[in-house]
């Protein structure tokens, strides 16, 4: 229990012990019922604690504190309406009472109603700045609105106040990965040609292992960049080769590196690197200061180490200009190391859970950051190597990498414990699909017909395949036209104009080339930054 719950749960027995009954307003009764509540509190009851409450409450109804505690053990027993309700009466009696406010926030984020939650929990941080509770209510509060940069702000001042702080840190970790990933689709969307966005995705196409892609990315950056951008290109590529703890490259990748800044340091009037003078971050960056000495001190507090001032300043910027590529280019490279500091600073708090492992590594997978996602899931998996969740991921991530038999060989361990599960027989079906075993495949896809809305597409898409290899080409029609809603990359598009072309229905497969050149088109453009989102091969 938090010392605000321990403390608001005491605030009537406090109130009512200093004083008689007959000044605090507790009806003799009323005082029989605050002791029952006490007890069931005590032991953890919260709900019979509630309903103790309720009837000091009714008995004495002018009782602010009795109200706050009631709400407080509805709240801890989820029953979140009902302490809605009964925090807002004791603050209706007593306007400046603390723990209502904290709670009928939190009671708020909880309902999914942040913006609702906000000016109360503003309250109190205005009364108690340095409560963590109440800091991290605010900052999910935030990031459920979409202000993720504030939410940073209020996760790292937990941090800097309780540096053992889990959630604080989890929080953060989390929050700068979504910063990282609207700011990357943002730049996919406006300036997926820009130098920043193949910049971006050069280092990426590194840490992969496909150096022959980023060196074309680097190439055609460099051709795109001016003298000074060049510059701080060539300081990229150097801070990558000399910090291998922040950027662990495969070998292939790190001999490539090392060519590109050789080449691009015997280049005709090579620019020195950008000269970064001590700067203050947070002293000097009002909407009178230029927005090329922003861009110029997000940059060097970057290179400084410093990456919440540069992510900062970058924001800033972005305030300023949304669609400014450079500025997204130093906000996502900034919160990469902000949340892979945040994410290890977590697990070093929580060494032994096997759920923390998880969800960190569930996290790196939907950044599709498949390598650092397996490390997560081995952790877990040394703790319990039956853990299902475990299992279900490490399989999803080798197959995201082509590792096929590992991918199979894990599936078939989470199956023979759920043999039922649709995410692993669809899993499964896809590992076979990928082999061309359509045959083998098809036991699994049926055990995926019920499959929930959100995966339907998959399971049309590859029940589609393994009618066209049959040769039943109407049933692969109909298949893959149930599958179009889901298709992100244009491949079900491909495969269903080909199929129209089969049958001579010429119309439908101009349309549906159509499509998919246009969905080619912009899975084109996610691929171009560093977030991952699109793990498709080119066309």
């Amino acid at each position: 229990m938090s010392r605000l719950v321990r403390r608001s749960a005491l605030s009537a027995l406090l109130f009512c012990g200093l004083l008689a009954s007959s000044h605090c307003g507790l009806a003799q009764d009323a005082e029989d019922w605050l002791e029952r509540a006490s007890a069931a509190q005590s032991a953890g009851n919260f709900a019979d604690a509630a309903k103790d409450y309720a009837q000091a409450t009714i008995l004495s109804p002018d009782v602010p504190e009795l109200w706050s505690n009631r709400g407080v053990m509805e709240y801890m027993a989820g029953q979140l309406d009902a302490s809605v309700a009964s925090l807002k009466k004791a603050l209706q009696l007593k306007p400046g009472l603390y723990a209502p406010m904290v709670f009928l926030g939190k009671a708020y984020v909880r309902l999914g109603k942040p913006a609702l939650a906000i000016p109360w929990l503003n309250q109190a941080h205005a009364i108690q700045p340095r409560d963590t509770e109440v800091l991290i209510a605010l900052a999910r509060a935030n990031a459920d609105l979409g202000n993720r940069r504030v939410a940073i702000g209020l996760y790292s001042d937990t941090t800097r106040i309780d540096a053992r702080n889990s959630v604080a840190w989890f929080g953060l970790g989390v929050s700068s990965l979504d910063v990282i990933t609207a700011d990357g689709r943002k730049l996919a969307t406006t300036q997926p040609d820009s130098l920043w966005a193949r910049a971006l995705h050069a280092d990426e196409l590194l840490v992969q292992g496909r150096p022959v892609e980023a060196t074309d990315r680097y190439r055609t950056a460099w051709s795109l960049a001016s003298p000074s951008q060049r510059a701080t290109l060539m300081q990229a590529l150097n801070w990558m080769e000399s910090n291998p703890d922040l950027y662990p490259l495969p070998q292939n990748s790190q001999d490539a590196l090392r060519k590109l800044i050789a080449d691009f340091s015997a280049a005709p009037a090579n620019p020195a690197s950008p000269s970064c003078e001590a700067i203050e971050p947070s002293s000097d960056t009002g909407s009178e200061v230029s927005s090329g000495k922003l861009m110029h001190q997000a940059e060097c507090a970057y290179w400084s180490g410093d990456y919440p001032g540069s992510s900062n300043l970058a924001g800033k910027l972005l305030r300023r200009d949304p669609t400014n590529a450079e500025a997204l280019y130093w906000s996502i490279k900034a919160n990469e190391r902000i949340a892979v500091a945040a994410l290890s600073r977590f697990e070093e708090i929580n060494p032994q859970s096997s759920k923390d492992y998880v969800m960190v590594g569930d996290l790196y997978r939907l950044q599709k950051q498949m390598d650092n996602a397996l490390k997560e899931y081995n952790k877990a998996l040394a703790i319990d190597p039956h853990d299902l969740s475990a299992l279900m991921g490490s399989a999803d991530a080798y197959f995201e990498n082509g590792n096929l038999d590992q991918a199979a060989a894990l599936d078939q361990s989470a199956l023979d414990n759920r043999p039922q599960d649709v995410q692993l027989n669809l899993l499964m079906a896809d590992i076979l699909a990928a082999r061309n075993q359509f045959d083998l495949a098809k036991p699994y896809l049926d055990k995926c017909l019920d499959a929930p809305p959100e995966l339907q597409s998959r399971v049309h898409a590859l029940l589609g395949r393994a009618a066209a290899e049959e040769g039943k080409t109407k049933e692969a029609i109909h298949q893959f036209e149930l599958a179009l809603p889901g298709d992100k990359d244009g491949s079900v598009h491909y495969q269903l104009s080909r199929l129209y072309q089969k049958v001579g229905e010429l119309a439908k497969m101009r349309q549906a080339q159509a499509e998919a050149k246009s969905l080619m088109h912009k899975r084109d453009a996610n691929a171009a930054i560093a977030i991952r989102e699109a793990t498709a091969p080119e066309p």
